[in-house]
């Protein structure tokens, strides 16, 4: 990995999430001169901003420090909830994304619920 595309990929993101050098900063409690380094090449941060970088752009560590393209998103539905289910299925998974992670939960009454982490490939091209 290239200190530049690091840079550039962090650049990127913060204006697409419409944040200026400085909310950034404020947001990782560090200077505004910081994240401007780290957007010119200048280094890289600390090793501990990284997984607070992906949440506030949404994306994973591994496109923050390598550029694969991974978007994720997390959905809960009721076990007899047919209509969110046919959603997801049309929605996202006819078009590319891929399960990551299930969890199920049963309420105590032979009712079950299911949280799904889905992911896909190309960030950008939602």
């Amino acid at each position: 990995m290239s200190i530049n595309d690091f840079g550039t990929r962090l650049a990127d993101l913060r204006k697409r999430a419409e944040l200026t050098q400085a909310a950034l900063a404020e947001k990782l409690d560090v200077s505004d001169r910081a994240v401007s380094k780290w957007e010119n090449a200048g280094g890289y941060p600390d090793i501990t901003l990284l997984p607070l970088l992906a949440d506030i752009f949404g994306v994973t560590t591994d496109y923050l420090l390598r550029g694969t393209p991974v978007k994720r998103q997390r959905f809960c539905l009721g076990w007899g909830d047919n209509k969110f289910r046919d959603a997801v299925n049309t929605k996202y998974l006819e078009k590319g994304w891929r399960v990551k992670d299930m969890e199920l939960a049963g309420d105590g009454e032979g009712g079950c619920s299911c949280a799904l982490v889905l992911e896909k490939d190309d960030y950008f091209g939602e």
